[in-house]
């Protein structure tokens, strides 16, 4: 036998059983950090659509209610869906999709995806709109790391971080954040203004997860940060700069790939996802440290087959 069946899973003793065998497929060291508990609370108000073959687990996503709000994000309309990242089979992808849009109703669901040769038959096999792309996604494999770290001109320095900060950088950073306008969420309502405690923490907790992070200074301020975690077999990586020198920032970005090898060695190829207004000031740079453009992220949408135009 090699039948496939579909399911939606989406409360009760069903979802529980769900989320612990999804939690069994977890890492031992993810387990040995996150309990059963903490990670079903992360899927509260989740629903799931589940494949099965012959009775074992062949692909699944995951299906939540629209965002509430008045953020471009809310505005798309649609529940959130996304597959787990390990599957890789056109047909299930698109089963699970169509299964997901008819689950959710008149307003159907909405996911982003890579330009990928796998996403695009998704895209014509179920019939998918796309609504916008959110990212230009550059990447580049290890061997096209740069081989050495191009010295910063005029003062710049760049340097590691770690966890805990000497209270002058500290200050610097605390500085950098508030003058780039970066987002503090990490109370009861978000600010641009950031002190000493909230950055120490936020330091101190990417630390903990296994982010390298990176700075750049010049002019004996912090113009630049570059931070990169793990997702999958990608190191993904994200940039801040707020006027930062380009050839700063090139040596930002090697720097960044060349502790790579040391600390995941099974990383693939590395990855920088730019949203618009910042493909004019970094596509050069990564051009420069060997990435290449790969194309958009494309939010898409999906309502039920038969479902009359809102």
């Amino acid at each position: 036998m090699n039948s496939l069946e579909f399911s939606v899973v989406r409360d009760g003793a069903a979802k529980d059983a769900f989320i612990d065998e999804l939690y069994a497929t977890t890492e031992a060291s993810f387990r040995d950090e996150v309990p059963p508990e903490e990670f079903g609370e992360r899927f509260s108000d989740t629903r799931f659509v589940v494949a099965r073959r012959d009775a074992k687990l062949a692909g699944w996503l995951s299906l939540r209610p629209p965002t509430e709000g008045d953020d471009k994000r809310a505005a798309d309309r649609g529940w959130h869906a996304m597959p787990s990242h390990d599957l890789h089979d056109a047909e299930i992808l698109a089963r699970l999709f169509r299964l997901a849009a008819v689950e959710a109703g008149s307003e159907g669901i909405i996911w982003h995806s890579r330009k990928t040769a796998l996403n695009q038959q998704v895209v014509e096999m179920t019939g998918a709109t796309a609504l916008r792309d959110l990212f230009r996604t550059w990447q580049a494999s290890p061997k096209r790391w740069p081989a050495a770290i191009a010295k910063p001109k005029d003062g710049a320095v760049v340097y590691a971080v770690q966890a805990p900060l000497p209270e002058d950088l500290l200050a610097k950073f605390v500085d950098f954040l508030t003058r780039a306008g970066i987002s503090d969420c990490s109370g009861e309502t978000c600010t641009t203004t950031w002190d000493a405690d909230s950055v120490a923490q936020r330091i101190a907790d990417w630390d903990e997860g296994g982010l390298l992070m990176q700075w750049l200074e010049h002019h004996d301020l912090v113009v630049a940060e570059a931070y990169a975690f793990v997702w999958s077999d990608e190191m993904m990586i994200h940039i801040t700069e707020h006027h930062a020198p380009s050839c700063g920032l090139i040596a930002l970005v090697a720097a960044l790939l060349q502790r790579i090898p040391a600390a995941y060695p099974d990383i693939r190829v590395a990855t920088v996802e730019l949203q618009e207004d910042e493909r004019a000031r970094l596509e050069p740079v990564l051009a420069s440290c060997g990435f290449e453009d790969k194309g958009a992220r494309t939010l898409y949408h999906l309502r039920p087959q038969g479902t009359p135009a809102l």
